[in-house]
């Protein structure tokens, strides 16, 4: 099957290569509904542009870079999926590197990406201090949005969801359906940790209730075996205590889809003994045994914002003049019986 070209796209739409370059490329002097026609007339005929070709006439590589802690939960595959749509709609491609919460893998991933040539970066710092030098490097003359784990010290775009609105609804759930002992696992130095516990201790604040710090917990997410260990300490510790904890709120994805395992291994019911809340995108919520309450994030937006967000910061010739935006998305909350009795 032949190849399809800008010029066979142009004579089946009746319309100019020129028109049809310009529509591909989301220039302004074309109209939305021309864009769209034309887009979907080319994914349709699986037109691919020439790379190379477009590299050395404009100097940019229509490429993307991605990095990322972990790719172990439906949390960043989603935000990946919004990420990839947003990315073809307006005609770039996106490379992806995980670095596995380490923050040697993550230097060499925002290496590698440039050495890669990507026009700009969306990266998902491990915690906030993590790699901070080179990415003040490299912004000075490659963009980068920040998304996800927000809290960076790095003047740009930035994407994520309110953390502390998450964590504080959660809390006011579990007040309200009369348990007032609440712990929290945190994960390791993550950047999400820090606005995520402050939920949790307004929350406390407001009720006049005091807050047990035996009932603050980190874990490290760096495996999925050492997680699981280090949760069936801290529960068995916990539950060792002369006030043991009512429910365990979980502030990341992976820590709130594997407690429910430890759970059961521990033969501890759920939620007669301890409610379990807390951050999880999982579709299978509703499945598990018994379904999670959840903390739900907007993933599809943030990876959708961020790269048109980096897209748009591309595009600026006098970057000096952007006012760089904190966007916060809201979060929901999807009660289940792991918190009803």
């Amino acid at each position: 099957m032949a190849k399809t070209t800008l010029k066979n796209l142009a004579a089946a739409l009746n319309m100019s290569v020129s028109t049809v370059s310009k529509a591909l490329n989301d220039s302004y002097e074309i109209s939305e509904v021309t864009k769209k026609r034309v887009r979907e007339f080319a994914r349709e005929l699986n037109y691919q542009p020439n790379v190379l070709a477009q590299s050395l006439k404009t100097g940019k590589t229509q490429t993307i870079g991605i990095v990322l802690p972990k790719m172990t939960s439906p949390f960043e595959s989603q935000i990946l999926e919004g990420m990839q749509h947003a990315a073809r709609e307006r005609n770039y491609r996106v490379v992806i590197m995980v670095s596995m919460e380490n923050e040697e893998l993550e230097h060499a991933a925002l290496q590698a990406m440039l050495d890669k040539g990507v026009d700009g970066l969306l990266f998902c710092p491990i915690h906030e201090n993590s790699n901070v030098k080179l990415a003040t490097q490299i912004i000075a003359h490659t963009p980068i949005v920040i998304f996800d784990r927000t809290d960076y010290p790095l003047e740009t775009h930035k994407v994520g969801v309110l953390n502390a609105d998450g964590t504080y609804n959660a809390c006011q759930h579990l007040f309200e359906s009369g348990r007032r002992r609440v712990a929290i696992f945190c994960g390791t130095k993550q950047g999400i940790t820090a606005k995520r516990l402050a939920g949790y201790r307004q929350a406390h604040e407001e009720r006049g209730l005091a807050i047990h710090q035996e009932y603050i917990v980190y874990c490290d997410v760096k495996t999925i075996e050492g997680l699981h260990a280090e949760m069936e300490q801290h529960i068995l510790r916990l539950r060792a205590l002369p006030q043991p904890p009512e429910a365990i709120l979980g502030i990341a994805d992976t820590i709130t889809t594997h407690l429910l395992g430890v759970m059961a291994k521990l033969e501890i019911k759920v939620p007669e003994e301890i409610a379990v809340i807390g951050f999880a995108n999982t579709d299978l919520a509703l499945s598990l045994n018994p379904s999670l309450s959840t903390i739900r994030q907007p993933t599809k937006d943030i990876g959708e914002i961020s790269v048109n967000k980096l897209i748009d910061v591309i595009d600026k010739n006098h970057r000096n003049q952007i006012e760089w935006e904190d966007i916060k998305l809201p979060t929901s909350i999807q009660l289940r019986r792991s918190t009803k009795i």
